[in-house]
């Protein structure tokens, strides 16, 4: 009994002061130490009742997030953009030949007293932006660094909120097994003392 109760609580430790950076859970081991044993023991995470409902619908959930990935993989593959983007230097109307029917027929205004574009002419708010953006090739390199930074931030903190979420699993398990050895070696200390007890010749006095 005192070798099993050593080995059980090296294993509660180990599980305790697991990270996600060096331990993945095995299905097994959350199937049997985050669901089932503690709704065998009415154990219960804070915020979170653990029941066969419960139980049922987080299979059913993780099922179909396995699913969801696994078809916006490709997605994701496909419009993996690169962040270093480059302006382009010219104006995309400045390719059109100077004899282009645009050019040709200047604008005309309607009876309101609005400027009525060409059908191959940018919007003035395009033509903004484009000579925004030739102006200023320096910006958009700024830009992409920000937005690299942001990411990186994010990606930090996204990694974070896992890696706590599975940290917090592995303690979950550490104390489910923990109350496990606890009602175990329980019952078989009380076991034990009776059937020492009952069976000592001269314990009870005739």
């Amino acid at each position: 009994m005192v070798a099993s109760s050593v080995v059980t609580t090296i294993m509660i430790l180990n599980y305790h002061h697991r990270l996600a950076d060096t331990h993945e859970m095995p299905n097994w081991v959350r199937a049997v130490f985050l669901q089932w044993i503690p709704w065998l023991l009415r154990m219960s995470r804070p915020g979170e009742k653990i029941t066969r409902k419960t139980i049922m619908m987080q299979n059913k959930m993780k099922e179909l997030d396995l699913k969801e990935k696994s078809s916006k993989s490709l997605l994701a593959n496909v419009l993996d953009m690169d962040d270093d983007f480059r302006p382009s230097s010219t104006l995309p109307h400045s390719h059109v030949h100077p004899h282009h029917p645009s050019h040709a027929h200047p604008p005309q205004h309607n009876n309101g007293g609005f400027i009525r574009l060409p059908n191959n002419s940018l919007p003035p708010q395009a033509e903004e932006n484009a000579l925004a953006s030739s102006l200023q090739p320096g910006v958009h390199r700024e830009l992409s660094l920000i937005l690299k930074e942001i990411r990186v931030i994010t990606d930090k903190i996204r990694y974070d909120e896992e890696s706590a979420v599975i940290e917090n699993d592995w303690k979950f398990a550490a104390m489910v097994l923990d109350r496990l050895c606890l009602i175990t070696f329980t019952l078989f200390t009380i076991i034990a003392t009776a059937a020492v007890l009952a069976a000592a010749p001269h314990v009870i006095v005739m």
